[in-house]
């Protein structure tokens, strides 16, 4: 992106505009976790099988011990996955499943002061990397190319080799999307109501009401069902 364009600046739009998507993907992502337990009525095999063998019922604590739900425990289960996720030794979770996203913005050491920072943008979510790829200024200058097909893809690596090569040492100044805390916005929406909902919806929260319609839309069943099998005790 142009060297003009400032950090604060891409901040700003991100909270603006990138960060209400990622919620919207966290609903989605949730919905979807609920979705597949409710298909299978197998949370130890879902869970097992989104977080490759490394996140068990017997992970999910809190949820047991403050709201005995599916849709709580479908919850802090996104939330201690993510957590894992931080851990050197994980491995990575399901694709579906990673809420992670982050942009980091580097200087081409020799050139500074240039016309262009070079940035790294990684999210496994195809709408987070359409929208931050349509910014103002945001040109694509993809790492991965060369051979026959790609020409410049060659001179591309070279380029983010030299880029990349001061940030062994240290990291670069980046912009993350929050750790998900899915658990306490559930339960503060089940603590609420779906009269509640339009409220928190509005401060940004994850809430029942968004992730019944979000599973409806999956084939769960129909709404007033949904939220009634999501609210009671997962199968099991």
């Amino acid at each position: 992106m142009p060297s003009s364009v400032s950090l604060p600046h891409v901040t700003r739009r991100l909270e603006l505009l990138g960060w209400p998507l990622w919620r919207a993907e966290v609903v989605s992502t949730l919905a979807t976790v609920c979705h597949e337990v409710l298909s299978t009525d197998d949370p130890d095999d879902v869970y097992a099988r989104l977080s490759h063998d490394q996140v068990t019922r017997a992970d999910l604590t809190l949820s047991a011990a403050h709201r005995n739900s599916l849709i709580a425990q479908a919850a802090e289960f996104i939330d201690v996955a993510h957590g894992l996720m931080a851990m050197p030794s994980a491995r990575p979770v399901s694709p579906a499943l990673d809420l992670r996203c982050r942009a980091q913005f580097m200087d081409d050491p020799d050139h500074p002061g240039g016309p262009w920072t070079y940035v790294l943008f990684g999210t496994q979510m195809a709408v987070l990397h359409a929208a931050f790829a349509d910014m103002d200024g945001i040109e694509a200058y993809p790492v991965d190319g060369g051979g026959a097909a790609d020409p410049e893809g060659e001179e591309r690596a070279a380029v983010w080799d030299r880029v990349l090569a001061p940030y062994a040492r240290f990291t670069p100044l980046s912009v993350s999307a929050p750790e998900p805390q899915v658990l306490f916005d559930v339960i503060e929406s089940e603590d609420a109501g779906a009269e509640g909902d339009d409220a928190l919806a509005a401060q940004g929260k994850v809430t029942v009401s968004a992730v019944v319609e979000a599973s409806a839309r999956l084939g769960t069943g129909p709404q007033a069902d949904v939220r009634e099998r999501l609210l009671s005790p997962p199968p099991g």
